[in-house]
């Protein structure tokens, strides 16, 4: 059963429920917690008979908002619908756990509820991005705002294993964002992390800058949680304007419509290579039991496949297989 955080997110709970009710729908058992009032009432607007599909409603008195500081209202919060979700899978009664709201506050409750991994010393969020020939998996994208070099090599062990699980890469290739290839251009974090990283047992191939990401073919990229959250964000920014221009451009004239209807299938395939609804959520990486992140904005779609996405992993066992590799790696010092 997956535990759902239905308060949590711009647009919760409704579109959370919603999302969650269209996962049950096709088989996947799901645990609502939140005001149980507001869930019922929407359920039943959904669909008069939800009862008959695998739908189960946890009240929560408290909701952990957006804008509260993570580790207070977490410790604060016992009754909040985040940390019921978490504890749930703690306590093995949910095998994992979604939520759209405070990423912060997700952090706090994979590292003090569902438990770090032995020899981590922050986990990460972490996902895929696309490039010119494939896909670069980015670690991380959120989690940590402020770092040291040694998570930014820990999240380096972490990308490298998922991606030879997930690509089946033998010796992942990894890259450190900055803004300049030389060792010496970055900030201090980055210049520090740069030694760290040559001198680990990595694939560690050097800097790459935002400009030859999408096109360096290298298979990891390693950042802090700002920059990698600043990242990600300009591109779903980016992608979203040149949607809008591209729909200018169409409509300023008959001829021009017709091409936009003849290359419709095309704009759709490129729209769907940075839609995060499609990807459903990003994976906290370095913690005990699976927990996705979803995006603070999420739809119906998009929490839908975020609960299609982890009950995949739940039972291929994923994350036990991943973390069983990330410790010999550890204990192998990387």
């Amino acid at each position: 059963m997956i535990a759902v955080d239905a308060m949590g997110g711009d647009h919760a709970p409704f579109e959370i429920v919603a999302g969650a009710y269209e996962a049950a729908k096709l088989g996947v058992s799901v645990c609502l917690f939140g005001d149980e009032i507001q869930i019922y009432s929407i359920l039943k607007k959904l669909d008069a008979t939800w009862r008959s599909y695998p739908i189960f409603v946890e009240h929560s008195s408290e909701i952990i908002e957006m804008g509260e500081e993570p580790s207070r209202s977490v410790l604060r919060k016992k009754d909040s619908s985040l940390v019921r979700a978490a504890q749930a899978v703690a306590d093995k009664t949910c095998t994992a756990v979604i939520s759209a709201g405070n990423s912060g506050a997700a952090l706090v409750v994979g590292t003090l509820i569902l438990g770090r991994l032995n020899g981590i010393e922050r986990p990460a969020i972490g996902s895929f991005l696309p490039t010119e020939n494939g896909e670069i998996f980015c670690i991380d994208i959120g989690a940590n705002a402020d770092c040291k070099p040694q998570y930014l090599k820990q999240f380096g062990m972490m990308g490298q294993v998922y991606c030879n699980m997930v690509k089946g890469v033998e010796n992942p290739s990894v890259v450190l964002l900055s803004n300049g290839t030389e060792c010496h251009k970055g900030s201090c974090l980055v210049k520090e992390s740069f030694d760290v990283l040559k001198n680990s047992k990595l694939n560690f191939i050097g800097n790459v800058e935002p400009i030859n990401l999408f096109t360096c073919g290298a298979d990891v990229l390693v950042c802090d949680g700002f920059s990698g959250n600043i990242l990600l964000k300009t591109m779903q920014g980016t992608s979203n304007v040149f949607s809008s221009w591209l729909k200018k451009e169409y409509s300023s004239s008959l001829f021009r419509r017709l091409i936009g209807a003849m290359n419709y299938f095309v704009l759709q395939g490129l729209k769907a290579k940075t839609d995060y609804k499609k990807r459903g959520g990003a994976l906290l990486f370095g913690v005990n039991h699976p927990l996705i992140i979803a995006h603070g904005r999420s739809t119906s779609l998009a929490i839908k496949n975020a609960i299609l996405q982890v009950s995949e992993m739940v039972q291929k066992d994923f994350l036990k297989i991943f973390n069983d590799k990330l410790s010999c790696k550890i204990k192998e010092g990387f």
